[in-house]
């Protein structure tokens, strides 16, 4: 079995009801009442020193409380600045907001100046609001998602360039000798983590070119992801690939406490589940019972055999949403307490 990863995800938004609201504006930042720099800075270095694996940020634009939110890749830029022991990664970038020869390049030097730190998360991308606020063609699934194919398939080719300069010429994208020089640190790049649940055609992808394989917290739940893995090694077969050449990773909410009220507060602040409309139809989560069935959450004890279960299930890295953000006592429990049961 590979060594078992605890992760961090950075609250990039604010996701604390406005005054009156009956709701949160966002389930995963459901206590954080205002987007503030300093506030954000300390999660992510204390993840560090708590000795989390890994800190990722996810790439929207205008999620949460006054639709304030931090751009993915300037804030891994200024991530790799003033972390020095965890990986750095994106949950995942969203393919049409980038063109992919810039993002191969953007990669390349973001590996460099992190010491080869950057795990690269990719999806074809999903929230239409944000395309239609941004001026993005907003294209059906199945083009969005040949996109990305030709993107991973493009940004390889100009690492394996480097200064040589790469061509590549798409249904969608075209370039002529490109250079990408300084190459990643990485060998042979940093590690492709691709985000996705269609079982036709997003996990066959996932066979072809991830290095890591990302569910999110719709899929989080123990029979999806023994169903989604059991897809993704017949699509290994069908491509020729080891499906032992790829992770597995869980992305989803974390409630670690052994105060019983503070338990209750929060799961009735997340429950039920804000659907987006992309979501609809996804399993329902409107009930603590249900919450458990997809989340790590309880005491330490519950939360390690939540993990354990995901474990058995084929996961080695779990990407870590503390719901209490920006009380810390939830991480800070979950660093004594689980991450030692596994390590």
């Amino acid at each position: 079995m590979s060594d078992i990863s605890f992760e961090y995800n950075v609250p990039v938004f604010a996701g604390a009801p406005d005054a009156g609201d009956d709701e949160p504006v966002h389930r995963d930042t459901p206590e954080y009442e205002a987007l503030d720099w300093e506030t954000t800075k300390e999660g992510i270095l204390l993840a560090e020193e708590l000795g989390f694996d890994a800190a990722w940020a996810p790439d929207h634009l205008m999620l949460g409380r006054n639709r304030a939110e931090y751009e993915c890749w300037t804030l891994l830029s200024a991530m790799a600045g003033f972390t020095d022991e965890m990986n750095i990664g994106s949950l995942v970038l969203c393919n049409d907001y980038r063109n992919p020869a810039l993002v191969a390049k953007m990669a390349a030097t973001l590996d460099v100046i992190s010491d080869g730190c950057l795990e690269l998360g990719l999806g074809a991308g999903w929230h239409e609001p944000e395309y239609d606020a941004y001026g993005w063609e907003y294209r059906d699934g199945f083009e969005r998602l040949m996109r990305l194919d030709e993107s991973i398939r493009l940004m390889k080719r100009m690492w394996d360039a480097g200064g040589d300069g790469a061509s590549f010429d798409g249904d969608h994208y075209q370039i002529e000798d490109a250079a990408c020089a300084p190459t990643p640190v990485q060998d042979p790049h940093p590690p492709i983590l691709v985000g996705g649940q269609g079982e036709q055609v997003t996990l066959k992808l996932v066979a072809k070119h991830a290095d890591v394989w990302n569910t999110d917290v719709f899929n989080g739940d123990v029979d999806t992801l023994n169903h989604k893995i059991g897809v993704i090694e017949d699509h290994c077969d069908t491509v020729g690939r080891d499906p032992d050449d790829i992770e597995y990773s869980w992305d989803g909410h974390v409630i670690c406490t052994r105060d019983e009220e503070k338990f209750d507060h929060l799961v009735d602040l997340m429950t039920p589940i804000q659907f987006e409309a992309e979501y609809q139809d996804q399993a329902p989560i409107r009930t603590a019972e249900d919450a458990r069935e997809f989340f790590v959450m309880g005491t330490p004890e519950e939360c390690a055999e939540a993990i354990e279960s995901r474990i058995d299930a084929g996961v080695t890295k779990f990407q870590c949403w503390f719901v209490d953000f920006p009380d810390t006592s939830g991480m800070e429990l979950f660093a004594d307490e689980v991450m030692p049961e596994f390590r």
